[in-house]
């Protein structure tokens, strides 16, 4: 029985079916596995995004917020007519990443012209190409990466939890924003970054793993 549970979330204004269908029929119906063979469940849901609601109701969205993986089209950072009390997509791109510093984001594109570790190609269906195998060599590798960032962190917060040297409300400002709580404001990424790699840093000094 799995012991921890991974939150993976698709965003999208449309989802895409043969997406949804290989998330839900192929990549998150086994468990991953660590290196001591433990089980981490994977849950897959899907939130549709209206535009006509705005980006802060998507970042307020309970899904979103316990997310741990977040699969998105680029089409919503795309620039769009930005209404009273709304950003665009170039903006929510940014808060994205402030809000949720420690969810893992991946990119799902038809532009071609787009690259990165974390950017996908959706399945075109081009030269007989199966869907399940397409999303097995390119979605598939950059989901367990991400699913690694995320355990790391957090067996990095447990560390944490139990450290003495560290000021306690620092240390439940980090737990948050791990937790999406996005309460913990001010503290920025930068801080976070700092104390994660210190406390990296005393890890090795002391030789653990």
């Amino acid at each position: 029985m799995s012991e921890k549970k991974i939150n993976i979330v698709y965003i999208d204004d449309n989802s895409d079916e043969i997406l949804s269908r290989y998330m839900t029929k192929s990549y998150c119906t086994t468990p991953f596995y660590r290196s001591n063979t433990t089980q981490i469940e994977k849950n897959y849901e899907e939130v549709r995004f209206c535009g006509t609601d705005g980006y802060e109701a998507l970042l307020n969205n309970p899904i979103v917020k316990a997310a741990n993986v977040i699969l998105i089209d680029n089409h919503l950072f795309e620039e769009r007519t930005v209404g009273a009390g709304r950003f665009s997509g170039k903006q929510f791109k940014i808060i994205l990443r402030k809000i949720f510093p420690y969810v893992e984001v991946i990119i799902i594109t038809q532009d071609t012209t787009l690259s990165g570790e974390n950017v996908i190609l959706k399945f075109s269906g081009g030269h007989g190409e199966n869907a399940t195998q397409y999303y097995e060599e390119k979605l598939a590798p950059s989901l367990d990466r991400a699913i690694k960032e995320v355990l790391a962190f957090e067996d990095l917060a447990d560390d944490l939890i139990q450290s003495k040297d560290v000021e306690k409300l620092l240390i439940d400002k980090v737990l948050n924003s791990l937790q999406g709580d996005d309460s913990y404001d001010a503290l920025s990424k930068s801080d976070i970054d700092e104390l994660i790699n210190s406390f990296r840093e005393i890890k090795d000094a002391y030789g653990h793993k």
